[in-house]
């Protein structure tokens, strides 16, 4: 019977960055299941590409994924603008204040992808093991038994559900979700502009709700991310002929980058923003990871950072388990990872709750806010610093990322 130190139920990034990471102390096994990835998640969102911060950019580097063909085919960010929509309010924040050359990168999804397993299956101690047939797994004292294809069976010291936001991992081991209320709906799509876009990452605040411009590698192209409030999004939700109507108000709302259209028919999608996460993220021998932690962020092309983070700190203390001979797969050691990974969470969650008091306009109260905080990050240049650490990913680097080169 074969033995591995971690069983990987993967389903996209996390896992495959977990594993990479992990791959000279322990021995892993890896059932992927690329086949269906994030068909949900793909569907719900219309849309792959992702900002990469500069944390997330050491962590792929530190992995050794990061290589010429992500650079070529990604957007470097060299500024963000946060726009006050029918006032004359803009910041910006530039990567130069820090010594970066950018604030970081978009790129899709399936690029880092496809370099990842590149990376993990040239890697010596990383087995990926073939399996479309249901598998079961039981978790007893000292490992966890795996039965794949009602023949192969195989042991291991922990498993790591990273298998997306719908984990059959989670759900197996009767692991309970937690919902929460996002009061935005969310719309996508791609548009072409008139004017370059000058690689910035706009942010424009509006009557009705808060409009992302991510800027591609084509300089006349921007993914458009929209939060609308639930009474903005019935104008598009429940009329006929809405894509007109939807690229009338983009041209209004984003007529700084002159003329606009909805890219070569692409097609738009509106959505609720899903956040949610388990009720707890350990079992003995059981770890999720990723996506099917939890997933909290409504801006969700952010969320590949929270990923790569996790797998970095928990590659990180697992290192540390086998460095002290402790078994990594016993919970008494597990819990006090969970713990970091829950005070992230509420830290997260936290933010997220400023979103609508900060981008409601209804309110006058909340309009004074507004322009107060505009005053205070145009006026005080160490308040611009601390936001850009957080932009950039800054505030969680880890100190063993610092370093320029990794062996």
């Amino acid at each position: 019977m074969n033995k591995f130190d971690i069983l990987i139920i993967n389903q996209g990034i996390s896992g495959l960055a977990l594993a990479c990471g992990l791959n000279d102390c322990f021995r892993i096994a890896i059932i992927e299941h690329r086949s269906h990835l994030n068909i949900s998640e793909i569907d719900q969102w219309n849309i792959k590409s992702s900002l990469v911060n500069i944390t997330s950019l050491k962590i792929l580097q530190y992995l050794k994924i990061w290589n010429q063909n992500l650079a070529h085919f990604s957007s470097s960010l060299y500024k963000l603008e946060i726009l006050k929509k029918n006032n004359i309010k803009k910041t910006v924040f530039n990567s130069g204040y820090l010594g970066y050359l950018e604030l970081g990168y978009i790129i899709d999804d399936h690029l880092i992808y496809q370099a990842l397993i590149s990376r993990a299956r040239q890697l010596r101690n990383i087995i990926f093991i073939d399996s479309h047939s249901p598998y079961t797994i039981s978790y007893h004292e000292d490992f966890a038994l795996v039965i794949v294809n009602n023949n192969y069976i195989f042991k291991a010291k922990l498993v790591i559900g990273a298998d997306g936001i719908d984990s059959l991992i989670r759900k197996n081991a009767s692991i309970s979700l937690i919902f929460k209320d996002t009061k935005y709906y969310g719309l996508t799509t791609t548009i072409y502009t008139e004017k370059n876009h000058k690689n910035t990452l706009r942010f424009i605040i509006h009557n009705n709700g808060l409009l992302i411009l991510l800027p591609l590698k084509n300089t006349h192209l921007s993914v458009v991310f929209w939060l609308l409030p639930p009474h903005a999004a019935k104008k598009y939700l429940y009329v006929s002929n809405s894509a007109q109507s939807i690229n009338y108000d983009l041209i209004e709302i984003c007529n700084i980058l002159g003329q606009c259209i909805i890219h070569n028919d692409t097609k738009y999608k509106i959505f609720i923003p899903r956040i949610q996460y388990a009720h707890n993220f350990i079992n003995h021998r059981l770890i999720l990871l990723g996506k099917a932690a939890y997933l909290i962020c409504p801006l969700f092309f952010k969320n590949i950072n929270l990923e790569l983070m996790d797998a970095a700190i928990l590659s990180n203390y697992l290192k540390k388990l086998r460095k002290n001979n402790k078994d990594i797969g016993d919970y008494n050691y597990l819990k006090y990872y969970e713990r970091s990974i829950k005070y992230r969470i509420t830290k997260n969650l936290i933010n997220i709750s400023y979103l609508h008091m900060l981008f409601h306009n209804k309110n006058y109260f909340l309009e004074y806010i507004q322009y107060f905080i505009f005053y205070l990050i145009n006026t005080m240049p160490n308040l611009k610093i601390r936001i850009l650490h957080h932009i950039m990913g800054l505030d969680d680097l880890p100190k063993w990322l610092l370093q320029d080169h990794y062996d």
